[in-house]
């Protein structure tokens, strides 16, 4: 089961031929995302990369781009933004049309070390359209990212593990730790969405606030290869 989050990915970037890892996701909400953060850990990343595998954390609904801050591994990680062996490329980063054109934005791509947990955190601005991503590593922002998709209405959030050419998979779990979705209004059937891919292993979703709110405290996505 996937989420609209996934499908919508899908949707767009289908020409590229991508496969993908199990996932864990959520949605259509009948109401809309509005913020929503998590600690991710993308664990060891490949010791020998090939292009290209992608990890993250994104939002969207069917008629938006991709919110999808994370973790990248590339062939050349050197070129690609500076990493060494042991490290990822850590940007904020949105895949939609832009000016209409289909595209890949990206703050700066930061190199990070293997099983460091990374903060992502996706906030609708007060303008309603505005959407602000951050990442954070040991307390310092190291990447931000805006985008205007407005509230996304009928929404889902999910996990990818992404693939393209020639790429071998991953070489670890990863984990998302206190991860939080907060929607414009109160939805009780959010939690009824929830699709867990083969292998992953999630903690119940909660609700403080009558379904406004939801909490879910871990979620491990198996390794990949």
């Amino acid at each position: 089961m996937f989420s609209l989050t996934i499908a919508a990915l899908a949707l767009l970037s289908g020409v590229r031929g991508d496969s993908w890892g199990p996932a864990f996701s959520l949605g259509p909400t009948a109401s809309a995302i509005i913020e929503a953060t998590t600690t991710f850990n993308p664990g060891t990343p490949p010791k020998n990369p090939v292009d290209a595998l992608f990890l993250w954390p994104g939002v969207s609904n069917a008629t938006s781009g991709l919110i999808q801050s994370g973790a990248d591994s590339i062939g050349d990680m050197s070129a690609y933004c500076g990493a060494s062996a042991g490290q990822w490329c850590v940007s904020a980063s949105y895949f939609g049309v832009v000016d209409g054109q289909t595209t890949q934005l990206s703050g700066p791509l930061v190199p990070v070390n293997g099983n460091t947990p990374i903060n992502i955190h996706y906030k609708l601005a007060s303008d309603q359209k505005t959407w602000d991503q951050t990442v954070t590593v040991n307390g310092q922002v190291i990447s931000t990212l805006k985008s205007y998709d407005g509230p996304l209405i009928n929404g889902g959030w999910g996990t990818g593990t992404e693939l393209q050419a020639s790429s071998k998979g991953t070489e670890s779990v990863q984990t998302y730790t206190n991860t939080t979705i907060i929607l414009q209004s109160a939805d009780l059937t959010f939690i009824n969405t929830r699709g867990i891919g083969s292998g992953v292993v999630a903690s119940d979703m909660l609700t403080a606030d009558n379904g406004k709110t939801w909490t879910i405290a871990s979620i491990t996505i198996p390794s990949m290869n």
